[in-house]
């Protein structure tokens, strides 16, 4: 045989042995199962949900269905804040499913090799993620994580894509967030100390800590990142935010912090779920 045909014997050996290497660390929860969920964009999910036809979530066999259940609910809730049983913005919904919002849920977290192997084939799928894990939702002795991660994938899939001008978190779009976003930064009204935190992901943590602080959910805001905790602060001193929030040009939940109890459950659809 010429040497190029070795060389090719080679690269299958070596692409077989990365395979194998990645499904034996990767962990029993990330391998491909043999009922996988409907709609999830690979085999290693076993249960899903699509919340208003356009958010889905998708989970492991090692979520707890009542996990999933809560963060679904979850994002129905910031979807229709006013519980009036349709999506407060309606634009939200058709672009949360053209943009294939997805959230992949764990049991506690993914591992870099499963990432590497799941992670991926996702985004070349074009879907935009966002994950959670299931040791973060809905737990009575931590803050419940579902109603910040949710609500990063509308912001990332709905409200910057729907309303650039007033929501993007990318400096070259001169939006209204940003601007606000940075006077706060750079006057100490906010901080955020995770390096691998750009300020473009600084922008998105900022928004959803107003949102905390408009709302009142205090167990969002105990650290000393959001240095306002509520509308009258942030109205004195960034009063602008609260026009973005409170803003007739479209509806931005106003109502309630979602508590994981959504009443119209035709809006949310599950699939390889049990515990109804």
């Amino acid at each position: 045989m010429n040497k190029l045909k070795y060389l090719g014997i080679g690269l299958v050996i070596l692409i077989g042995a990365s395979v194998l290497t990645l499904n034996l660390v990767v962990g029993e929860e990330f391998k491909s199962q043999n009922q996988p969920a409907t709609l999830c964009p690979t085999s290693v999910f076993t249960k899903s949900a699509v919340v208003f036809d356009s958010l889905l979530i998708c989970a492991t066999n090692l979520v707890p269905d009542d996990k999933m259940i809560h963060a679904a609910n979850v994002a129905a809730e910031w979807l229709d804040n006013d519980g009036d049983g349709a999506i407060d913005e309606p634009d939200l919904g058709a672009s949360l499913k053209e943009s294939k919002s997805l959230i992949v849920m764990s049991f506690d977290g993914f591992s870099s090799a499963a990432s590497l192997t799941i992670f991926p084939i996702a985004i070349a799928g074009g879907y935009t993620l966002q994950d959670l894990s299931a040791q973060e939702t809905n737990d009575p002795v931590r803050r419940d994580a579902s109603q910040e991660e949710v609500h990063h994938i509308i912001m990332n899939g709905g409200w910057m894509r729907v309303f650039p001008s007033v929501f993007s978190d990318q400096v070259d779009d001169g939006s209204k967030l940003y601007a606000i976003w940075k006077f706060a930064d750079d006057n100490g009204h906010y901080s955020y100390g995770d390096p691998t935190c750009d300020d473009s992901c600084k922008t998105v943590e900022f928004f959803y800590l107003a949102t905390a602080a408009y709302l009142g959910s205090m167990a969002d805001l105990f650290s000393d990142e959001m240095r306002l905790k509520d509308r009258h602060a942030m109205q004195e001193t960034i009063p602008g935010i609260i026009d973005i929030i409170e803003s007739t040009d479209y509806s931005y939940p106003t109502d309630h912090w979602p508590t994981g109890t959504y009443e119209h459950q035709g809006n949310i659809q599950f699939f390889g779920v049990q515990n109804r």
